[in-house]
């Protein structure tokens, strides 16, 4: 996921040379391992001499105070805490963040666990730079990486995964971990999220902003692990 967020939208290229820093947000941050991989890769970047580990900021967003406090613990270890913040937040309230703020967001096995999927992903359209065609101004990218059950297309290796997660992840998560309950709503939430196509259609036909003029185009899926994870990168457009 991280190769192809930074890939897409040339995120380090010229990252010297930029007004500013580079802003990312890192939605449903968990425990801290997408935003710590971010940083990771911007610093053994070799496009260019990088003049400052200023030059790259990290805001991480999760709603569990327990997750976010490992996770602080995990930066302080990797000596990364002048480029990664961790906050508290809702991915459907981003009150506390400015408009055209970030040039990069990700989210990682979370929109699946949003009730309200099309709220959270206006208030992230909102945060994010905007492509703008006529000024030549390249938007930010969005990746999120995603569960779903394969579906016929995927053939026998697909069948294969959807068996896995309708039936083994449940049982060995639920031993594992003696939280059943938890890993049975993982299992229940993956059947009823909404096919690859159906949900990159969710994305480009939301209406975000005052004008309903805000949406985002969804420039790559790809399919993972025999079609049971998604990758969905996107850009922040006005329609």
């Amino acid at each position: 996921m991280i190769g192809e967020v930074t890939a897409h939208g040339d995120l380090w290229k010229g990252a010297g040379e930029r007004e500013g820093v580079i802003k990312v947000l890192d939605l449903a941050t968990g425990t801290a391992d997408v935003a710590i991989l971010l940083a990771k890769e911007y610093h053994n970047s070799n496009i260019q001499p990088l003049s400052s580990k200023r030059d790259l900021t990290i805001l991480g967003v999760d709603p569990s105070q327990n997750m976010i406090n490992v996770g602080r613990e995990k930066i302080i270890k990797e000596h990364l805490t002048e480029q990664i913040t961790l906050d508290l937040g809702d991915a459907r309230n981003l009150k506390d963040l400015p408009n055209d703020e970030f040039d990069a967001a990700t989210m990682s096995f979370g929109i699946r666990n949003v009730p309200e999927k099309e709220l959270a992903l206006c208030e992230i359209h909102r945060v994010l730079k905007k492509e703008d065609q006529g000024k030549a101004i390249k938007g930010a990218t969005f990746g999120i990486l995603e569960f779903s059950e394969p579906g016929e297309e995927a053939g026998i290796m697909g069948a294969g995964a959807r068996l896995f997660i309708r039936h083994i992840v449940p049982v060995v998560g639920a031993i594992l971990s003696g939280a059943p309950r938890e890993y049975m709503h993982l299992q229940s939430s993956i059947k009823e999220f909404p096919s690859p196509k159906e949900f990159a259609k969710l994305m480009e036909g939301l209406s975000c902003g005052e004008d309903g003029r805000g949406t985002f185009r969804v420039d790559n899926l790809m399919q993972l692990n025999f079609g049971s994870v998604q990758l969905y990168i996107a850009t922040p457009i006005y329609k």
